[in-house]
């Protein structure tokens, strides 16, 4: 039965590849099927090595070494941030510029925008940079509408795509497995809701703070929190359970929402949170601070990304824990699958990143200070 079911994922992947390399689009997978294909995914790549050039350039890409023949020398590289002046993108982008200088691109051909969480804005950059003619374009836009229409003409235009974190159609995807990510999440608020107040029954309310322009890929972030308390507790957790649009990924978009959610629920006592990142959970936290409403003790927050927000976050005792996806490593992932493409070789339609969920008993070991 393995065999089988390598032989059909390697068929999968097959026409996958095909169809990122002709445009089309591959359908998302079911979010109860998203981590069990993740881990088939890693063990078939490992097993087959379907991707042998951009294998070959992540081994290298984790070392910080130069790649072999600088696939990236006279190469012009777009790279549109989704908002550049937050923690999480400062990371990715610093790294990506790195990992491109060592690829061989010359960093006058590196074209960089800032989308600015702004489905406008991010649809002008789209016809900026297709104005200059990149060989190669690394779109990160939070708006999957957008992102749709950026596909058509890059792909109109013969320019290849690599998305980050929120998907473009017909392009290789890099990021987060985000049904794997919120699992973890929810898991690791499981066990705080039965270590610190004996289980589900203390729990008042549980807050999704949730990113629907970013599509259902993204939506998965917080759907797997939900369904992990589910696993746990049993269908009645799902009553306690309130969905809210968190925004586009800022704190005062987050901060609106959650004070909405506060004033609808006024009874609730003993919370617990989860947002798509640092900064909406930041929005969250002022909130539940100025209604008078936050308690150490009576708060569980568990949230997504460890950037250097987050990180704050929870030295300071203001979250339980983070789903880490280091960002600053996001261009060993990115830069080599670039460079596979440019010289016309295949690459994995998803690229996930390493999660781990990082707390207050394990942040210095992952990031010292």
């Amino acid at each position: 039965m393995k065999k089988l079911g390598v032989l059909l994922l390697a068929a999968v992947f097959l026409l996958s590849v095909v169809a990122v390399f002709a445009g089309g689009g591959k359908e998302a997978k079911k979010p109860a099927e998203e981590e069990e294909y993740a881990e088939e995914s890693k063990e078939y790549i490992a097993e087959a090595g379907m991707y042998p050039l951009f294998e070959k350039y992540r081994e290298i890409a984790m070392k910080e070494e130069t790649y072999p023949g600088q696939p990236g020398e006279g190469k012009k590289l777009g790279f549109a941030n989704i908002f550049g002046t937050l923690p999480f993108c400062i990371s990715v982008e610093q790294n990506i510029i790195k990992q491109a200088k060592l690829a061989g691109f010359s960093e006058d051909d590196l074209i960089i925008m800032d989308n600015q969480y702004d489905s406008v804005l991010g649809l002008k950059n789209a016809d900026i940079m297709l104005s200059k003619r990149p060989d190669f374009f690394i779109e990160f836009q939070s708006d999957s509408k957008v992102n749709n229409i950026v596909a058509q003409k890059f792909g109109a235009a013969g320019i290849p795509l690599l998305a980050i974190d929120v998907p473009v159609p017909g392009a290789p995807f890099m990021g987060v497995n985000n049904w794997q990510a919120a699992v973890l999440a929810g898991n690791h608020a499981a066990k705080l809701i039965k270590e610190q107040w004996g289980g589900w029954d203390a729990v008042d309310m549980v807050v999704l703070l949730q990113m629907p322009a970013g599509g259902e890929v993204t939506m998965l972030r917080s759907e797997g929190f939900a369904a992990a308390l589910v696993d746990a507790f049993g269908p009645e957790a799902e009553e306690k359970i309130v969905r809210t649009d968190g925004g586009m990924g800022q704190s005062e978009e987050a901060k609106a929402a959650m004070d909405d959610v506060l004033a609808a629920h006024p009874k609730p006592k003993k919370m617990v949170v989860t947002s798509i990142n640092e900064q909406t959970m930041a929005g969250a936290i002022a909130s539940i601070q100025s209604a008078g409403r936050w308690s150490a003790a009576n708060t569980i927050i568990v949230t997504q990304g460890c950037d250097e927000l987050g990180q704050s976050q929870i030295r300071d005792g203001l979250t339980d824990g983070s789903i880490a996806y280091f960002p600053e490593k996001y261009g060993e992932y990115v830069i080599p699958a670039v460079c596979a493409i440019l010289e016309g070789q295949a690459v994995p339609p998803y690229i996930y990143v390493e999660n781990v969920v990082i707390t207050k008993d394990n942040i210095n070991e992952w990031y010292p200070q």
